[in-house]
């Protein structure tokens, strides 16, 4: 795909990453924007009605109510993410009660979470044209990223090396994630043991792909990731206090790797202290003294 220039390239990929609202939450808006223009004025006036309208443009869309869109590219790599965070806690603390191996409804959970975290996989990997995959978005922007310093030349070298069709890292020979994937989620071919630690080294690769393309194209994400308390909320009666606050504290372990993923370069694997995908917020306070 040509772009005749890096801010085209740049909406596109905020297009392709950016998560669209469900219509409860596009309605929710549309109420908070309405409140602000009652209040605003003049040019403010402006951009609220310009935000009611996108809005109610995107509701009554043939688009929106066809379903005729995918699922943003961000909402697919943080959900893979919450769902391995979430798992990676679950097998490292310690508890009295083992309701995933004595429940069959957390069992069944369980399951759900494999098929749903190697289903997301697929989605970010995918290479059929007609994909709006990360590694597809990867390749019709990546110039434009070179050309503003996006990413330096080795680095730019071996991402093109570990996303190449036939010879790269996700596929059957060379990401046992993949293989998994494949052989086991998407087709009833075999019965491999899954080791949860090998799909860590491809999500290492796409997070530091996704951090890329989202700080060059984008201020980046405001808090993306739910706190520990509300993604094992429910779950009081099977675990006590000190137990939770250990799921929380490793939960948060994974999800501090995977930051850190995103912020190591993928051909030396040092730190990178340019931009991530998380937004930065500085707040200051300027004081004025007369002398008057």
């Amino acid at each position: 795909m040509l772009f005749k220039n890096s801010d085209e390239a740049k909406s596109f990929a905020v297009v392709a990453t950016s998560r669209r609202q469900s219509y409860e939450e596009a309605t929710q808006s549309i109420q908070y924007f309405q409140e602000n223009l009652e209040r605003a004025k003049g040019e403010g006036k402006e951009i609220w009605e310009k935000h009611i309208q996108e809005l109610e443009t995107w509701l009554a869309s043939d688009e929106y109510k066809k379903g005729d869109y995918p699922q943003g590219i961000d909402e697919l790599m943080l959900e893979l993410v919450e769902w391995r965070a979430s798992i990676f806690s679950l097998q490292k603390t310690e508890t009295k009660k083992s309701p995933f191996t004595e429940n069959v409804f957390f069992q069944q959970w369980l399951i759900g979470g494999v098929y749903a975290t190697y289903s997301l996989l697929g989605k970010l990997t995918g290479n059929d044209p007609r994909e709006k995959s990360l590694r597809n978005l990867w390749w019709k922007v990546y110039k434009h990223i070179a050309r503003d310093g996006a990413c330096k030349t080795p680095e730019l070298k071996r991402i093109q090396e570990k996303l190449e069709k036939a010879t790269g890292q996700f596929t059957d020979s060379r990401s046992k994630g993949i293989l998994f994937r494949n052989t086991v989620i998407a087709h009833n071919q075999k019965s491999i043991v899954l080791d949860w630690n090998e799909i860590d080294d491809d999500i290492r690769v796409l997070i530091r792909i996704w951090s890329l393309i989202v700080s060059w194209s984008s201020f980046g994400i405001i808090s993306p990731f739910r706190k520990g308390e509300k993604a094992f909320s429910g779950l009081e009666y099977f675990f006590d206090q000190q137990e939770l606050t250990q799921l929380y504290k490793n939960r948060q372990e994974y999800i501090d790797k995977c930051i850190g993923w995103a912020r190591t370069y993928l051909h030396d694997d040092k730190f990178d202290p340019g931009g991530y995908f998380m937004a930065k917020i500085s707040l200051s306070t300027n004081i004025a003294f007369s002398t008057n």
